[in-house]
């Protein structure tokens, strides 16, 4: 990264799956030590499937050729909605790209309506994501506040919400 940060967000392709996955599982398991595989994570391979027709969304921050960004909700109910995929680029980490990917998602999903959206995430991993969220209106909330079909990831132990 030269400079400013020159990067585009726009909706994930099923040709983005590699760069997806290299991103993502450079800081899954390099980062946090995670103990996963790409093909236990099928929505990586047909994006299209997985998050568009089902009501949901993917969006990738794009440098150049690289993604340095990611972030997705899938759709859980009407209104309702669960965060996934925000990763960020050690490089990009601070330069208000989390910020832009998160209006983003919520400028093309709620349309003016209500929506909620719930997230989960391992607290001591994600301090500053949690800050990110917590100033963009999010509450943390207790596990037994989750929709029944919310679904659990890891070893997650911070969980929020957001009434948009």
């Amino acid at each position: 990264m030269q400079g400013l940060p020159s990067y585009i967000i726009r909706d994930a392709r099923d040709t983005d799956s590699p760069k997806i996955i290299e991103l993502i599982f450079n800081i899954w398991v390099h980062e946090y030590g995670f103990n996963v595989k790409p093909e236990d994570y099928p929505d990586f391979y047909k994006i299209q499937e997985y998050y568009k027709q089902n009501g949901g969304q993917f969006l990738v921050a794009i440098d150049e050729d690289d993604i340095v960004g990611t972030l997705a909700c899938d759709f859980l109910d009407e209104g309702v909605y669960v965060l996934k995929r925000m990763f960020v680029r050690k490089d990009f980490r601070g330069t208000g790209l989390a910020q832009k990917l998160l209006e983003t998602l919520f400028n093309r999903v709620a349309h003016g309506n209500t929506c909620t959206f719930y997230l989960s995430t391992k607290e001591d991993l994600a301090l500053a994501a949690k800050k990110l969220y917590l100033r963009n209106g999010f509450e943390v909330i207790d596990s037994k506040d989750l929709p029944t079909n919310f679904p659990f990831f890891y070893e997650d132990d911070l969980y929020m919400k957001k009434i948009l």
